[in-house]
């Protein structure tokens, strides 16, 4: 260790260079990213020792068992350079994998297979596996341990699985508003069940998808040795959110929005949502909107929900003004955590007064009924930096259900969210979206796509991009709208983001039209809060002259 006395004399002089030498199995990259010391930093005695550790211990998880590091400090022109010398030594392959006091169907949660290196990470998953089945199934302290026999090619794990647990109650601690039945419904386990691990963490996160709980803790107390009692430690939120948004676009046009959300109505979670709007342009045509949901989380045993969406539009344009209402009457089935499905009644009527002589089949009233299947499996819901999120769509109108809007209608959207190199700090997004509309008789532009804007096509004016048209207004069948951002955050609460927008409109007896192909770039800030991000969003066709600048409440997508 005489090393150590050397290096004392050298602290603070700068590292000019970080070697490896005898790494035959491990990339020098992966190495200097394990250690403490960089190069350009001030030498530290204490970042060497720790640096040898942390090599060694980064050879045991591969699978290297007597593995051996040696530092070797060289000085030069007032600079350090670092040397670690390795000897790898040997790797066995695993022969032999035992179970004790387990089952041979323990075999299904294996990560690591005979022939393999003893690689840490697939050992402790296959662990924590056997682990979470067995609490699953009443073992509620079960424990799962592992030991290596690298000379024989051995790999036991050790089961130890202790009592089978009921519950004895289940109770609720922490609510100051909320009534306990809202959260106890929510509580998939219940007196008399025998204890299962699932069961705790789907209850978690059902509480916590109420969205007014900041916190939902279990504590397990053991009352004998087969009964337990389980207490929800709960954290209320506000229940009342206030979101806005603000758009800006050249030319000049204007509009703004106000939300009001209470999720916790009267106090027995249901929800209620107003979201009024108002646009208004340079040439004073002006348009003004309120939407609103109500919600009830689940109405009988089966764990439906039902929930009505009624609405009033009116807009102002300088050929006609148009008048839009009607409401859409929605049930939802939850069929696992992550995948839930929709049947819904929609009911929209459509008026237009005309200023000068426009077709008959701009007005007409929608009756439809739609189903839909989400799967959400996204890791957070305000900012998500992994996981996918999908929706199908089948709407059928007219026909037996009457109104003067007769089509079959299929959609589908997609979002993926990664994080790269920089964990949560930098997240690639995608979204994916599809849709095409299928008239099976007359159908009116209302109730055809639109592309453009800040949800869809920045750098666009709002239903800039499409073949049919109602003054500035453009329609299509045929949707095409794909968009991808970089998001990353610089500074604590604050991130930037790169982003590139494409999407297609179209008819469908004429497809592919190259005019009707549109991309836009741009360039935008987030402001990261509690209640999610505030948005600010500039974007610039790639094709057109043009600049369209945003402001808002959480991501687009």
């Amino acid at each position: 260790m005489t090393w150590i006395l050397l290096i004392s004399f050298l602290i603070n002089l700068p590292v000019a260079k970080i070697n490896f030498e005898g790494n035959h199995s491990i990339k020098t990259r992966e190495l200097s990213q394990v250690i403490l010391s960089q190069k350009n930093a001030p030498f530290s005695d204490f970042n060497i020792i720790q640096d040898v550790n942390r090599i060694i211990r980064f050879y045991y998880s591969r699978g290297f068992f007597d593995t051996k590091v040696e530092p070797v400090i060289k000085e030069s022109n007032e600079n350090i350079e670092i040397v670690f010398k390795i000897l790898e030594g040997n790797r066995p392959h695993i022969r032999e994998i035992r179970f004790l006091n387990g089952e041979k169907k323990l075999d299904r949660f294996l990560e690591v297979e005979k022939n393999e290196f003893y690689i840490q990470e697939k050992i402790k998953k296959s662990a924590d596996q056997m682990e979470v089945y067995y609490k699953d199934i009443g073992y509620a302290f079960a424990r799962v341990n592992t030991r290596s026999i690298p000379d024989s090619g051995i790999l036991i794990f050790e089961i130890q699985k202790g009592n089978i647990y009921y519950i004895n109650d289940v109770s609720i601690k922490g609510l100051k508003f909320c009534n306990p039945s809202v959260v106890r419904h929510e509580i998939e386990i219940k007196s008399g069940d025998i204890y299962s691990k699932k069961k705790i963490l789907n209850s978690q996160l059902r509480i916590y998808r109420l969205g007014f709980f900041s916190t939902v803790d279990v504590d397990m107390i053991k009352i004998s040795e087969d009964k337990l009692d389980l207490v929800f430690n709960l954290r209320e939120l506000k229940s009342r959110i206030l979101n806005w948004g603000i758009g800006i676009s050249i030319p000049l046009s204007f509009i703004i929005s106000v939300g009001l959300e209470e999720m916790n109505l009267f106090n027995i979670g249901h929800r209620f949502k107003i979201q009024p709007s108002f646009k208004i342009n340079i040439k004073k045509e002006w348009e003004a909107k309120i939407d609103c949901i109500y919600a009830i989380p689940s109405l009988t045993g089966l764990r439906l929900s039902p929930s009505i969406l009624p609405f009033y539009w009116y807009e102002n344009k300088e050929d006609f003004n148009r008048k839009s209402w009607g409401a859409e009457f929605r049930i939802s089935k939850l069929f696992t955590e992550n995948i839930q499905a929709n049947i819904a009644n929609k009911y929209k009527y459509v008026d237009i007064d005309m200023k000068t002589q426009l077709p008959d089949t701009f007005s007409g009233t929608t009756n439809s009924i739609k189903f839909q299947l989400m799967g959400d499996y996204r890791n957070e819901f305000f900012n998500p930096s992994s996981g996918i999120y999908f929706v199908p769509v089948l709407e059928y109108a007219g026909g037996i259900l009457g109104g003067s809007n007769h089509y079959i209608r299929f959609e589908t959207e997609t979002r993926y969210y990664k994080n790269l190199l920089f964990g949560k700090k930098n997240i690639i997004a995608q979204r994916l979206k599809f849709g095409i509309i299928i008239p099976t008789d007359g159908v009116s532009l209302d109730e055809k796509y639109y592309l453009g804007g800040q949800y869809s096509l920045r750098g666009y004016p709002e239903k800039s991009i499409g073949p049919d048209s109602l003054q500035d207004e453009h329609y299509g069948e045929v949707l095409f709208n794909f968009n991808i951002e970089d998001r990353l955050t610089i500074f604590k609460n604050l991130g930037i983001v790169v982003f590139l927008d494409m999407g297609y409109l179209d008819n469908r007896d004429q497809v592919f039209r190259s005019e009707f192909f549109k991309i836009s770039t741009g360039l935008g800030i987030r402001y990261y809060t509690p209640i999610g991000p505030i948005r600010a969003d500039f974007g610039i066709p790639l094709k057109e002259k043009g600049r369209e600048f945003y402001l808002g409440i959480y991501h687009i997508f």
